[in-house]
C-alpha cells in the first residue's frame, strides 16, 4: 500500500470512530430520568441556582446543600446549558457530554502535537471502548467528572510538556485549580502525580518567580470562592467540603482494598493493553536478531518517556485502594490514562518492533478494533433503548412534560405532594426521591414537600401527584377531587367537583 493511501486509511479509521465515539455520547443523551446517583441531585441544585440567578450556592428543595459540597463550576455550566438550550433533561447532562467530546479531540490533538498519529488513530478507536464512559456517572450523566477530568488531562498533558516548555507549569496550575473547582478535594491527585514527576521536570523549578506565579495561579479561583462562600455560611459548607469529603468517607470508609484495583484491572481497556503487551513480546521474541538488543533499549526508552502515563494510571487507583473509600467512578481518570498508554503502546509496537512492516500493524489493528467494536456493540444498542424501559420515573417525566405541556406552570409556586412506590426506603411513604424532585421541579416548578394524602388534605393551594396503581388504596379519602390529569400517575387539585 502506497504512502499516500496508508495515511489517507488511518485519517479515515480516526474520523470513523470519533464519530461513533461521539454517536456513544450524544445519541438519546436527553432520554431516561436523571438518576440518584447523582445527577438528580445535580439537576436539582442546578435547576435552582438558574431560576434564582445564582452561581455560586448550590440549593437543595432551596435549601442549602450540604449532601452535594462540591465547588459550583460544574453547575454553573449546566446552568449556561439551561440559557441556551432551556430546561430539560439534555440540557443538564449536555455540558457532561460536550466536554467527553472535548476530552477525546483534545487528546487526538496531544497525539498529533507531539507526532505519534498511530497513537492518535488507536486513541479515537479505544476510547469508545471505555463502556462505563457512556453507561453510568460520566458523558452522559449531569455529573462533575467529565469536567474534571478534562482538566485532570490538560493538567497532565502539561506536566508531560513541562519538560519542553517551561511556561507549561502555569497551565498546569490553573488546570489543577479549575480541577478543584470541579471535585474539591480530589484535585489533590493531580498535586499528588505533580509531586512524583518531579524529577523529569525538576528543571522548571529552577525560576522562583514561575513557581510563584503558578502557585498564585493555582490558589486563585478556589481561594476567591471559598471567601465568597464564608461570607454566605461561614464554615459549614467548607466543612463539609474538606471534612465530610475526606476524613468522613476515609473514617466510614467500608469498600474493601482490593475493590478499586478488581474494577479497574477487569476493565475493558486493561484487557486491550494485556493484548497489545502480548503482541509487543512475541514480537521481540520472534524476531531474534542482533537488533533485539536495541529494540529492548528502545522498550526501556518507552517506559521512561512514559512514565508521567504510568504514574496517572497507578496514583488514583492506589489512593483509593489505601483509603478504602472506593466508588465506582473513582477509577475514570486511570482509564483514561490506560487508553493513552494503550494508544501509544500499539504505536510503538508498529513503529518500533515491527517497523511498519504491513502484516503485522494489520494484524494488531485488526486484533484491537474488533476488540474495541465487541466491547462497544452491547453499550450501542443500550443508548438506542434509552428512556424506553418503561421504568415508572420514566413515567413520571413523561406525565408531567405532559401536564407542563398543557397547563404550562400554571402551578409554579405550589406545594405538591407525592404517593409512588418507587422508593429506596419501602417503609417511607411520604418522601421524594431525588428522581422525582428534579423533574417535579424542571418542568412544573412546583415545590416537592414530603407528607400523606393527609398532609395534601390539610394543605388547601396543593397538588397531588399519586401513581396510578395505588390509586386503589386512597380512592375513598380522594373521590370528588377535581383530577388535573390521568395518566400513568394522577394528579389531583385540591379544589371538588
Amino acid at each position: 500500500m502506497k504512502k499516500g493511501y496508508r495515511s489517507m486509511f488511518w485519517v479515515c479509521l480516526m474520523v470513523v470512530f470519533v464519530f461513533i465515539d461521539a454517536y456513544m455520547i450524544f445519541h438519546n443523551l436527553g432520554k431516561g430520568y436523571l438518576i440518584q446517583t447523582d445527577e438528580a441531585y445535580h439537576a436539582t441544585n442546578a435547576y435552582e441556582m438558574f431560576k434564582q440567578g445564582n452561581w455560586m450556592i448550590n440549593t437543595y428543595r432551596y435549601a442549602a446543600d450540604y449532601f452535594n459540597s462540591k465547588p459550583p463550576i460544574s453547575l454553573d455550566a449546566m446552568i449556561l446549558s439551561f440559557k441556551i438550550f432551556g430546561v430539560s433533561s439534555f440540557a443538564v447532562r449536555f455540558p457532561s457530554a460536550l466536554m467527553g467530546i472535548m476530552t477525546c479531540l483534545l487528546i487526538i490533538g496531544f497525539f498529533f502535537y507531539t507526532k505519534d498519529s498511530y497513537a492518535g488513530v488507536f486513541f479515537s478507536v479505544l476510547f469508545g471502548a471505555c463502556t462505563p464512559f457512556f453507561t453510568f456517572h460520566m458523558y452522559r450523566a449531569a455529573e462533575m467528572d467529565a469536567l474534571y477530568n478534562l482538566f485532570f488531562t490538560i493538567s497532565m498533558f502539561s506536566l508531560y510538556l513541562m519538560s519542553y516548555r517551561y511556561s507549561f507549569m502555569y497551565l498546569y496550575a490553573i488546570s489543577m485549580g479549575m480541577a478543584f473547582m470541579c471535585k474539591g478535594p480530589h484535585a489533590a491527585l493531580i498535586f499528588i502525580i505533580g509531586l512524583l514527576y518531579i524529577p523529569k521536570i525538576r528543571n522548571s523549578f529552577g525560576f522562583i518567580k514561575r513557581v510563584v506565579v503558578s502557585v498564585i495561579l493555582a490558589a486563585m479561583l478556589p481561594v476567591m470562592w471559598m471567601i465568597k462562600r464564608y461570607f454566605f455560611d461561614g464554615f459549614e459548607f467548607l466543612n463539609a467540603l474538606f471534612v465530610g469529603e475526606v476524613a468522613d468517607r476515609v473514617s466510614s470508609a467500608d469498600s474493601s482494598f482490593l475493590e478499586p484495583l478488581n474494577d479497574f484491572f477487569t476493565s475493558n481497556i486493561v484487557m486491550i493493553f494485556a493484548v497489545a503487551l502480548i503482541f509487543i513480546v512475541i514480537g521481540l521474541i520472534v524476531k531474534r536478531d542482533k537488533a533485539n538488543s536495541e529494540k529492548l533499549m528502545s522498550l526501556r526508552v518507552f517506559v521512561s518517556e512514559n512514565s508521567l502515563f504510568l504514574l496517572w494510571t497507578i496514583v488514583p487507583v492506589a489512593f483509593f485502594s489505601l483509603t478504602r473509600s472506593y466508588l465506582t467512578w473513582y477509577t475514570y481518570t486511570s482509564q483514561i490514562a490506560m487508553c493513552i498508554l494503550t494508544a501509544k503502546l500499539i504505536s510503538f509496537f508498529i513503529n518500533d518492533i515491527c517497523s511498519e512492516q504491513l502484516i503485522s500493524t494489520v494484524v494488531i489493528s485488526g486484533v484491537v478494533v474488533a476488540m474495541c467494536i465487541y466491547f462497544m456493540i452491547p453499550t450501542i444498542r443500550t443508548i438506542n433503548l434509552a428512556g424506553t424501559g418503561g421504568h415508572p420515573v420514566d413515567q413520571f417525566v413523561e406525565d408531567v412534560q405532559d401536564f407542563a405541556a398543557v397547563n404550562g406552570k400554571s402551578y409554579a409556586g405550589k406545594n405538591a405532594y407525592l404517593i409512588s412506590d418507587f422508593r429506596i426506603n419501602k417503609a417511607v411513604s411520604d418522601h421524594w426521591e431525588p428522581e422525582y424532585v428534579a423533574p417535579a421541579e424542571m418542568y412544573l416548578d412546583v415545590i416537592p414537600v414530603d407528607g400523606t394524602v393527609e398532609n395534601f388534605l390539610s394543605d388547601p393551594d396543593s397538588i397531588l401527584i399519586i401513581d396510578k396503581d395505588l390509586w386503589e388504596d386512597y380512592a375513598d379519602v380522594l373521590t370528588g377531587h377535581v383530577i388535573l390529569q390521568d395518566n400513568s400517575y394522577l394528579i389531583f387539585s385540591n379544589e371538588m367537583y
